[in-house]
């Protein structure tokens, strides 16, 4: 395990608070809390965490789409030869006919040897499709506790594949069932490097696909990723081979080596790749950076320029006190984390880059009777950035900025139609700030502004009501996924969201219901 980070019904009421852009959404699984997204048995359940997703539309059928999402799933640390075998990186598989949100296999990405060194999955699974090569990409950190050695993984599975069931077959996958799924393509150990003993020297990953059909860099793949002892690192590969270039130091001598960390990739539509990611300063400020890279052909590096800073967050959150708390009223560890997505605009020239991240806007400071305090945040907020140069960055506003805590921001742009959509978790409906909805706001074709809050599921509900016994599998989580994707037509385009959630269904522990977590997720046609 890697170091820890040194209704909807949709009511008319809600749906007239919205632009014309989602006049008659709909969601069609997952309304009140989401669907959970596992084939996990309830008895005796473990927490799945960290969700990404990813989805080619239509590659089912008719407005049926191939989805794949990925979690950290603590069925790895069950014995080795379960049927889940001692895999961290989850993943999940829809690809029914059938209009819902259920996964027909799963399993955790399997071990990769190389040199006669085994690599197994520890976490931070993420995912990357290509719909122009009609394959997904995983990525995730990979442990050797044997020889102490962190390094990243990365696999490939064309949808062929993924839809065949003699490869893929339904039910939870055994060790030799992934290895059959993912590694048709050889899969890519990236940065061997030492490990500080049974934690990652790597922060988790971020990937993305050059989704082009041509041009230099099209089909190449990038994994960007924080070394705790190098700072921030990028990595191009081959789409088809998955042969990839040496490991490309993005961040600058004013980063603190181990403190650059939470790495977000993304590629421009003509092929232009950014990348945004954390100074941690001097807690509680962080410095938000930006870079931005011209493609050059994997496995060649890519060029890139020198980081831009976006922000300096004065009110960032990050570790209270002994529990690791940072936000009031959960028992869950909230760190400071950006996220980015671009939009071409109508010129086809000009490309505006939108940031967005979570900070405090009211902290308490506790006094100890002994002396000292710690801070715990009573308020937090999302907040965003934009600029259409990557150096000149528009001042921070208020993506929600209401009661209650806002947090865990995800964003994506549906380039189908230029709109820009960003989740996130919201407890402005519980008065005691404890449990969650996700909601969303959106961003018009051409526009900055933001729209009004749009509930995504009705039902909040606790995040942290899982029975483990181990507090550590309650306490963390640093992001959930979403993705938007669509036809350029209203009614063709979708929206997947995968986040935890503790309310879908009761696990039996000791013969008795109790909520457990589960990565669940939620499909919005719009």
């Amino acid at each position: 395990m890697k170091a820890l980070r040194t209704g909807i019904l949709m009511t008319m009421s809600v749906v007239a608070l919205a632009s014309e852009l989602f006049a008659a959404p709909a969601v069609e699984c997952g309304a009140q809390f989401g669907t959970q997204f596992n084939l996990e048995p309830a008895t005796n359940a473990v927490a799945q965490q960290m969700e990404n997703v990813d989805f080619i539309p239509n590659r089912v059928g008719l407005n049926e789409d191939l989805v794949v999402a990925g979690a950290y799933d603590f069925r790895g640390n069950a014995p080795a030869g379960t049927t889940w075998d001692g895999s961290l990186s989850g993943y999940y598989v829809h690809r029914s006919t059938t209009p819902d949100c259920s996964p027909q296999f799963e399993g955790g990405l399997p071990p990769v040897t190389v040199q006669g060194k085994t690599f197994a999955g520890d976490g931070g699974t993420v995912i990357a499709a290509d719909p122009a090569r009609d394959a997904f990409l995983v990525a995730d950190v990979r442990l050797d506790l044997t020889d102490q050695l962190s390094a990243i993984g990365l696999f490939r599975a064309s949808s062929a594949n993924l839809l065949n069931p003699a490869q893929c077959p339904d039910g939870t996958h055994t060790a030799a069932q992934a290895q059959s799924c993912w590694e048709q393509t050889a899969p890519a150990l990236i940065n061997q490097i030492p490990s500080s003993g049974p934690l990652s020297s790597l922060d988790y990953p971020s990937l993305a696909a050059d989704e082009r059909g041509s041009g230099l860099g099209a089909g190449d793949v990038y994994v960007a990723y924080g070394s705790f002892a190098a700072g921030m690192e990028l990595v191009a590969c081959n789409d088809a081979t998955l042969v990839c270039s040496s490991p490309l130091t993005i961040s600058d001598s004013t980063d603190p080596f181990g403190g650059t960390v939470d790495a977000h990739v993304e590629v421009r539509p003509d092929g232009i790749i950014t990348v945004t990611y954390l100074d941690q300063d001097s807690p509680p400020t962080d410095v938000i950076k930006f870079v931005s890279c011209k493609p050059a052909g994997a496995p060649n590096a890519p060029i890139c320029g020198a980081p831009a800073v976006v922000a300096t967050e004065n009110q960032a959150l990050g570790f209270s006190f002994s529990t690791g708390q940072s936000i009031s009223g959960l028992n869950l560890l909230v760190l400071t984390f950006p996220k980015h997505a671009n939009r071409i605009e109508a010129d086809g020239k000009t490309v505006t880059t939108f940031v967005v991240w979570d900070r405090c806007k009211t902290t308490f400071n506790f006094i100890l009777p002994a002396g000292g305090s710690f801070p715990t945040c009573l308020d937090a907020d999302v907040v965003m950035s934009t600029s259409t140069d990557g150096a000149t960055w528009s001042p921070v506003t208020p993506v929600n900025g209401g009661p209650g805590h806002q947090f865990f921001p995800s964003i994506s742009t549906d380039e189908s139609r230029g709109v820009v959509i960003i989740t996130y978790y919201d407890a402005s409906a519980d008065p005691f700030g404890k449990r969650l909805r996700v909601s969303l706001n959106h961003i018009d074709p051409g526009s900055t502004k933001v729209s009004p809050v749009i509930a995504l599921t009705t039902l909040p509900t606790p995040w942290d009501a899982d029975p483990s016994q181990n507090p550590f599998a309650i306490g963390f989580d640093f992001h959930f996924g979403m993705k938007a994707r669509g036809m350029g037509t209203p009614g063709n385009s979708r929206l997947y969201t995968s986040f935890t959630s503790t309310a879908d269904r009761p696990g039996m522990y000791f013969g008795q219901p109790v909520r457990e977590q589960n990565n669940n997720l939620v499909k919005l046609t719009y």
